[in-house]
């Protein structure tokens, strides 16, 4: 993404949490990010794709921060597991996205209801995943209702914590105290044999899931590539000229109707042809596999 369109982004954000999503209007938008209507219409088609662009960029970032907490770590430990819930919590009160959310409840715009929807179940998915991780393969049957219940259990503690005190709550203690409490019940239902959920219901209601976050997969291995040649001290002096080659790419691939095969693959070769020497070619192999993919599921 460019730092114009995310320009965009920020200031879109900032009104929507300072006068309401529904309350702000298309020229606001205009007036407060400097940009023209046409401009506007070239990065989203409606102000709902703006705002479903902003939560995605949150969602992305969280993500990429919940796996940097895995880097050299067991998965599990569950220390790690409570500090990446406390990342999505800590960024949902940092960008006010609850008011977001709540706002979208309370409407009847199916588009972004749906895109809620849709996220509840992302979130519990991947609460299900790292407990599959933590737990032994015996609880796989439970552990669903009890990533359910997980959910459920923070939701409420946070509500009713600041329904009762004016300060901030203690995030890591709400946290900790709920990962406990679902850690023992994963234990009696694996007594009890109880289950209200199968597993199988998250490829129901996932049954894109693979294909749908391509766009983040690009996004991953674009920044991992931008990384590895900052990282490789031989590049330093020609990191701004790296940097524009992959964010052209980057625009053409998210910006185009119809990606420009031709110039991409221009770009690629430019690229490949400068880092072929380099620490930095497994990165850009799985940056031109990702890119290419891209481009095909577009034509």
């Amino acid at each position: 993404m460019n730092n114009r369109k995310k320009y965009v982004l920020n200031k879109a954000h900032e009104l929507f949490i300072e006068k309401g999503f529904h309350a702000t209007s298309i020229q606001e938008i205009l007036e407060t990010s400097g940009i023209s209507k046409g401009t506007f219409y070239n990065y989203f088609t409606s102000k709902n794709e703006l705002l479903i662009s902003i939560f995605e960029n949150v969602y992305f970032e969280v993500g990429e921060k919940r796996k940097r907490l895995l880097i050299g770590q067991n998965k599990k430990d569950i220390d790690i597991f409570v500090k990446q819930i406390e990342v999505l919590i800590k960024t949902n009160d940092q960008l006010k996205i609850i008011s977001l959310f709540e706002e979208i409840l309370f409407t009847n715009d199916d588009e972004l209801k749906k895109f809620l929807k849709l996220r509840r179940i992302e979130e519990l998915k991947w609460l299900y995943n790292r407990l599959l991780d933590i737990c032994s393969v015996d609880k796989e049957p439970y552990l669903l209702d009890c990533a359910i219940m997980l959910a459920g259990i923070l939701h409420n503690h946070f509500f009713y914590s600041v329904l009762e005190n004016e300060a901030a709550p203690d995030v890591q203690k709400i946290v900790q105290y709920s990962v406990n409490r679902i850690m023992n019940m994963t234990e009696e239902l694996s007594k009890t044999k109880e289950q209200l959920l199968e597993t199988n219901l998250l490829k129901k209601w996932l049954p894109d899931d693979g294909i749908m976050n391509l766009d983040q997969v690009m996004e991953s291995s674009t920044q991992e590539l931008k990384k590895s040649i900052r990282l490789d001290c031989t590049y330093k002096r020609e990191q701004s000229k790296y940097d524009q080659l992959i964010e052209f790419i980057q625009e053409e691939l998210m910006e185009a109707a119809v990606p420009r095969k031709h110039l991409v693959e221009c770009a690629l070769l430019t690229l490949k042809d400068s880092l072929k020497e380099s620490k930095c070619l497994k990165a850009f192999n799985c940056f031109e596999k990702n890119v290419l993919l891209f481009i095909s599921n577009k034509e």
